[in-house]
């Protein structure tokens, strides 16, 4: 009688290459390399994922693998494959990875919660250590932000008898100032807590305070459509420039301290001399209330933000429209410009969205909030972004560490 043969099955000695799917009963899959291309290729992200991350045990070649996957169709794949790379010593890889933005890697890091009401302005120090944000619940707070992004609070700052509604940091770090539904301006040295001066003059809520880049100026906006410009050593009021028809809602200065910009709920955008206060220029372009805006550390672009959810670009030489920002949904808050003048970063209800100024292109979009964004503060040397709004949560982003990818 002639036997037929028959097929061999694995047995639990033999070993096949990983990635088959589904895995056999018997056997083992095989490692090193060729199990990691395998499981690179195959179509289910959970494998893909581990085999990048197994890939840099196996030095040049896995490395290779790694800096492949950044140009894979997964998005998922492709920001695992920068977060590998990230912090990689190699020139080549660091080559690589100068044509990508780190914005793009930015997650949450950490959240704050200690106010019991809203987040309304945020400010962080010049070396990026200290946090400062203010809130619904008449309180400003300090936070320790160099241990590792996971920050502490230090302190309560108290005096206003209203919401604090805006803040700002002095270049020195020496000095913060607040401005409140009170109606009044106070002056703390940031390091104590201690109050220093009360200004008082504007009739109608603070809005929006800015200090000069020397230290010596200060600038405020009100609902009772001023601003107002003050000698911040005597408290003594210097001039007030009148024009808006509605509620100044925030005052910025362009970082050579020659301007001042205002915006207001007349839908207007008025930049106007220091030194003079003459009106210099006045941008008409949205379409309902503008909340906000930011101007570039070469003090060449002013960007604005409104209630029609539109973002508009400004040349401050020409008094010109450069371009409109389309995206978010929701009342663009806050706006602020990176220190190298490429990146925009703007908030909004729910979201934060990053752009190239340059271009305008979208760069990414952060989502953790559950409500209105309020404020946003970025860190002198960018990697750290901070956010708060209505649902009271601050939120700290970074690129995370290895562990959390």
């Amino acid at each position: 009688m002639k036997l037929t043969p028959q097929p061999q099955l694995p047995q639990s000695k033999d070993a096949v290459l990983g990635g088959q799917t589904p895995p056999p009963t018997f056997g083992a899959v095989l490692g090193g390399i060729e199990g990691v291309k395998r499981r690179l290729s195959n179509q289910s992200l959970i494998p893909k994922i581990a085999a990048l991350r197994e890939s840099l045990d196996y030095g040049e070649e896995g490395l290779k693998l790694v800096m492949a996957s950044l140009t894979s169709e997964s998005l998922q794949v492709q920001r695992t494959a920068m977060l590998l790379l990230w912090r990689r010593p190699e020139s080549h890889v660091q080559e690589l990875l100068a044509n990508y933005s780190a914005y793009y890697l930015f997650d949450i890091v950490d959240t704050l919660q200690s106010h019991k009401e809203a987040i309304t302005a945020l400010a962080i120090s010049a070396n990026g250590k200290t946090l400062y944000s203010a809130g619904a619940d008449f309180k400003i707070k300090v936070w320790n932000l160099s241990n590792d992004n996971q920050a502490s609070c230090l302190g309560t700052i108290h005096g206003h008898t209203h919401i604090v509604t805006t803040i700002a940091l002095s270049a020195n770090g020496k000095l913060l100032v607040s401005g409140s539904r009170d109606k009044t301006i106070k002056v703390w040295d940031a390091r104590s807590g201690k109050q220093l001066l009360t200004l008082t003059g504007h009739i109608g809520y603070v809005n929006s305070v800015a200090l000069t880049p020397d230290g010596r100026t200060l600038v405020t906006g009100s609902q009772d459509t001023t601003i107002k410009l003050w000698d911040i050593r005597t408290g003594r009021e210097m001039r007030t420039l009148r024009g808006h028809t509605s509620l100044v809602d925030s005052v910025a200065l362009s970082p050579d301290g020659k301007l001042i910009a205002s915006c207001s709920w007349d839908t207007t955008i008025r930049v106007w001399d220091i030194t003079t206060g003459k009106l210099r220029w006045e941008f008409i372009g949205h379409s309902a209330r503008v909340l906000s805006f930011a101007i570039s550390p070469d003090s060449r672009i002013l960007v604005s933000g409104s209630l029609d959810t539109r973002i508009k670009v400004w040349d401050l030489q020409t008094g010109r429209s450069i371009r409109t920002l389309e995206g978010h949904w929701g009342w663009v808050k806050s706006l602020l410009i990176s220190r190298d003048g490429k990146t925009l970063i703007s908030a909004s209800y729910k979201e934060i969205r990053i752009w190239n100024l340059e271009t305008g292109e979208q760069i990414q979009v952060l989502n953790g909030h559950i409500n209105l964004i309020n404020a946003i503060a970025l860190s002198p040397d960018g990697q750290t972004l901070v956010s708060g709004g209505e649902d009271r949560n601050i939120h700290v982003w970074g690129v995370p560490y290895l562990k959390n990818v």
